[in-house]
């Protein structure tokens, strides 16, 4: 065999392969080639029919459900609901005010408490310390008294106040204040007497 026959042969059999692999690709698209056109329309018609829309939120089918009976009355209770709670919101914000104040007017009354028993205390104290040097003086003019002459005495006595008279006699020895209340007029050293029953 020749090298030319040869060659015609090769050619021969590659004419008829090509055909072959011609068929087989076609053959390939045929079975394939459908699938996606199925699969394609079938995702357009269910996005069509709403199949596939987004599902809404619970909640608003919830609030739907809740809301559902209101009818044309829902936009007048949305409305009462809102007043009623910005009045409860008020309230709130109105009771937390006056008890802030009161705990503010709390603390003042104890403060001005704690003032006025502070000067109560000094009160005390300051009288305590006026009695003490009212009762020194008393008791030195009762000393004076007894070195005096009883006429000067009771003259000096009857025109004091008888409280004060009654006092410095109290504390004169009872010698001394008998010769003064003897030098006294009548009606001064009852008075003086009548004090002294009373005081004691």
């Amino acid at each position: 065999m020749s090298g030319t026959d040869v060659a015609q042969e090769q050619s021969s059999e590659s004419a008829a392969e090509a055909p072959k692999a011609k068929g087989g690709f076609l053959g390939f698209l045929k079975i394939w080639l459908p699938f996606p056109l199925i699969l394609g329309a079938v995702l357009f018609f269910q996005f069509k029919s709403g199949k596939l829309a987004k599902p809404e939120p619970e909640t608003t089918m919830t609030e739907a459900a809740v809301f559902e009976g209101a009818g044309s009355d829902l936009p007048l209770l949305l409305e009462a609901l809102q007043s009623e709670r910005a009045d409860i919101e008020k309230e709130r914000a109105d009771l937390e005010f006056a008890k802030r104040r009161l705990l503010l007017e709390q603390g003042e009354i104890e403060s001005r408490q704690k003032e006025v028993e502070a000067l109560l205390a000094r009160a005390e104290a300051k009288a305590q310390v006026m009695e003490e040097e009212r009762d020194r003086m008393l008791s030195q003019l009762a000393r004076v008294y007894e070195t005096m002459k009883p006429d000067a005495a009771a003259g000096i006595l009857s025109g004091i106040e008888v409280d004060t008279s009654t006092e410095i006699l109290r504390r004169m020895k009872e010698r001394n204040a008998a010769q003064v209340m003897a030098s006294l007029e009548p009606q001064s050293a009852a008075r003086i007497s009548q004090r002294m029953l009373r005081s004691n």
